[in-house]
Order: structure tokens, then C-alpha cells, then sequence
């Protein structure tokens, strides 16, 4: 990869999420051109509104069973932010490895893209797309940000284990020597780092509390060996919980390291369509972004971005926050109107208050008839 170097502009440095867009092939129908319609629009106008000085594709971004079609899509999602000259980066999800296209091949295919910065650092680990970006200074060659990219993997070999897997050995190795030596060369001290990858580590359970029974309605069932509980965002945590964080029930030791070198002060992820919470654990911010997409499940008109902002004055500290599709006035072609004015809790609390109403209203049709049976017998 032979790219300019990214740098902060007027001392802030702005990145743009988008998660989980599902893109594919298929636009023979319709309703397929009208999600796509919406993606668009929330992608152009989030590009023309924040201005971020790089976007961020967080995995689960497009699939097609051959070459040809994989550019088409590629070029599908990109164009928003190529339209713009945007620089961007991606990590691979589970389900991008799930196509007919290989890893290797759609990184060939994003880096036809002269604003593409994605790459593979080390060919001898796991994964594709482990690799690191250096944010430098706005008037000097000094490094700033660095940011690491890393591919959370797909299955779990053994589902008996978890369902999902998890960031492997030599990631994380590769990670605390490549950590290690950006130490070294800037003279002993850590270089402030934010992390992003596609699957979310298990940590994140730790930003969830149980829910109480009146809060029922308002808790998630949780994911995998959490799935008995049902939760709430603790009290501290900003931001929507959607659906249990679908996290590998095996704790890889990632967030361990994090800790042990002491350069991520926040990692973001993906995998979770309805997620878009932001918490602390252990004075690392633990962040999910939204789909910005509308071809998989999501919350009705609320996909969205999320944006982080840097100031290179003070670059430990994160400024992030999500943006919804209707935030920026948009109106949707491609959901009903129902979907567009009722969130997923909404839909849930509408739908049990109706099972009571129906169980109600059989109840009283039953008792009637019982009383008119009654009268008759008499």
C-alpha cells in the first residue's frame, strides 16, 4: 500500500463508522433498489454533514458469488465516500468470508480504489486485514492516533464452545510486538490507539446489568452462556441496546493485552445490527455502531453512523456519537410506514399489550357465553 499519510486537519481528526451494510448482488427487485436508494442517501448525506476525514467499514459489507459481481457491490457501497475522495478502511465479518470471493481477492478489489487504505500487515496470521494506520500531526510528521484493524474471524470451530470466534494467539501477539515497537520508536511512550474490529469481545457484558422483572419489556435476552439472563444498560452506558452482544463465549485474553500495554483507549465494533451503546471498562471505551445498512434486520429508521472525533491536543480523550437516518431528515423508500415511526421496542410493546387485549377480549367472550349458558339451563 502506498498512500499519503492520514493527519489531523485544523487539530481534529474525524472518523466515520459504518457497520454491517449486507450488500449484495441483487437488484432485480424493487423493493432491492429502494434499500439501496436508502443506504445512499444516509451514507451521501452523513459524508456532506460530518465530514469525516476517514471512513470506516466495520465488516459484514458485501457479498457476491464471483469477481465481476463483488466489484460492482464493492463499488456499490464505497461510492458515497470515493464520490467525496474520503480515504477509507475496513475489517472483514463473519459473513463477508461467507461468499464466493476470497478474502484476499475483495482487499485486491477495495485497493482498485485509490482512496483505500486497507491492507494485510503480516501474511503468517491469522486472519486477513490485521494492520495499523498512524494519524500524524496536523503541520509535523509526529504520529499522533494510531489505529488498529483487526479480523475478528468467523465460526468457532467448536460450537459446543461458543458459537462465534475470537481473535487468535498470534493476533494478539503480532498486536503487543507491532504495540511494542511503536513504543520504542516514539521514545517510550505508547502512541494513544482506538481499535476497531467486526465481532465485539466478551468484555461488553461487563457495560450490561441483569434486568429487574418490571423492566422486562425494556431487557435483551443475552447471547450464547449469557442467554439464561435477560439485560439492561447499566446506568453509566449511553446509547441503544437492540439485542444481546453477540460476543464468542471464550475470552481470547484481546482486551487483557489492550490493558497490558496500555495504548487502546477505545474499541468499536460491529456484528450487532441494533446496537449502538458506549461504556467504559477499565478505562477503555467499549463502543457498538449501528447497521447503516437496510438490506439486514435493523430498527426500523434508525440506521445510522457513528463518529468519533480527535482533538490532537488532547488525543486520549474520544468524542463519539451516533447519527440515525432520521436524524438527518431523511425519509425512507424502502420501509413501511409503520417501520419508520416504531422502533423494535416499540413494535414488542405494542405487540404484547395487544396479546393482552386479545386474551382480555377472549376472556369476556368466554364469560358471556358461560353466562348465557347459564340463563338458558335456568
Amino acid at each position: 500500500m502506498n498512500r499519503e499519510p492520514l493527519r489531523f486537519k485544523n487539530g481534529k481528526f474525524k472518523i466515520m463508522l459504518i457497520g454491517d451494510l449486507h450488500e449484495k448482488y441483487d437488484m432485480h427487485t424493487e423493493k432491492a433498489a429502494e434499500k439501496v436508494e436508502d443506504m445512499h442517501a444516509l451514507l451521501t448525506k452523513a459524508v456532506e454533514q460530518l465530514n469525516p476525514d476517514l471512513a470506516v467499514y466495520l465488516g459484514d459489507n458485501a457479498w457476491a458469488d464471483d469477481k465481476m459481481r463483488m466489484r460492482s457491490v464493492i463499488s456499490r457501497i464505497l461510492y458515497p465516500v470515493s464520490v467525496k475522495d474520503i480515504p477509507f478502511a475496513l475489517v472483514f465479518g463473519n459473513h463477508d468470508r461467507e461468499c464466493g470471493v476470497s478474502l484476499e481477492e475483495q482487499t485486491r478489489l477495495y485497493n482498485e480504489h485509490d482512496n483505500c487504505y486497507l491492507y494485510n500487515a503480516d501474511d503468517s496470521i491469522t486472519g486477513c486485514g490485521n494492520y495499523n494506520l498512524l494519524i500524524k500531526a496536523s503541520k509535523s510528521d509526529d504520529n499522533v492516533l494510531n489505529l488498529w484493524f483487526m479480523d475478528s474471524n468467523n465460526l468457532a470451530e467448536n460450537r459446543e464452545l461458543s458459537k462465534y470466534d475470537w481473535v487468535h494467539q498470534d493476533q494478539i501477539d503480532w498486536y503487543r510486538k507491532t504495540a511494542l515497537e511503536l513504543k520504542e520508536k516514539n521514545g517510550g511512550k505508547v502512541i494513544p490507539a482506538l481499535h476497531f474490529q467486526h465481532i465485539p469481545v466478551p468484555e461488553e457484558y461487563e457495560l450490561l446489568r441483569e434486568a429487574k422483572p418490571y423492566e422486562r419489556l425494556d431487557s435483551v435476552p443475552g447471547h450464547g452462556k449469557w442467554s439464561n439472563k435477560n439485560y439492561v444498560l447499566k446506568e453509566t452506558v449511553e446509547g441503544y441496546l437492540g439485542e444481546g452482544p453477540c460476543t464468542p463465549c471464550v475470552n481470547s485474553g484481546q482486551f487483557a493485552a489492550w490493558k497490558e500495554i496500555g495504548d487502546v483507549i477505545g474499541a468499536f465494533f460491529g456484528h450487532d445490527h441494533m446496537n449502538d451503546f458506549a461504556g467504559y471498562v477499565d478505562g477503555i471505551m467499549l463502543a457498538q455502531s449501528k447497521t447503516a445498512g437496510f438490506r439486514p434486520y435493523t430498527d426500523g429508521c434508525r440506521s445510522g453512523v457513528r463518529l468519533i472525533t480527535i482533538d490532537e491536543n488532547t488525543p486520549e480523550n474520544i468524542h463519539t456519537k451516533m447519527y440515525h437516518f432520521k436524524d438527518f431528515g431523511l425519509k425512507s423508500k424502502s420501509l413501511s410506514p409503520y417501520m419508520q415511526n416504531v422502533s423494535d421496542r416499540q413494535d414488542l410493546k405494542l405487540k404484547v399489550a395487544g396479546a393482552l387485549l386479545g386474551s382480555v377480549a377472549a376472556v369476556a367472550t368466554t364469560a358471556v357465553a358461560v353466562n348465557k349458558v347459564s340463563k338458558n339451563k335456568k
